[in-house]
């Protein structure tokens, strides 16, 4: 397991986004596994955590930003 899962497994660990979110941590393991849920909130946080893993340039942060901006506009409104 990478630091990305890792990341991944404890963000949705987390009982209150869990439940308000209706997911089961459980069911993924991994950020490759996330980014294939039909959970929206679990998609965005894997985005996020594939986006900015280990990489602290501004112009690339503001890129991960946009697309998940974007990605959550267009499956949750």
């Amino acid at each position: 397991m990478n630091n990305e899962d890792k990341m991944l497994r404890l963000v949705l660990s987390d009982n209150n986004l869990s439940s308000f979110y209706e997911y089961n941590a459980e069911d993924y393991q991994s950020v490759s596994d996330a980014l294939q849920s039909d959970n929206t909130v679990v998609v965005a946080v894997a985005k996020i955590i594939r986006g900015v893993a280990g990489n602290s340039d501004k112009g690339s942060q503001k890129s991960v930003y946009q697309e998940v901006f974007n990605y959550l506009n267009q499956n949750l409104l």
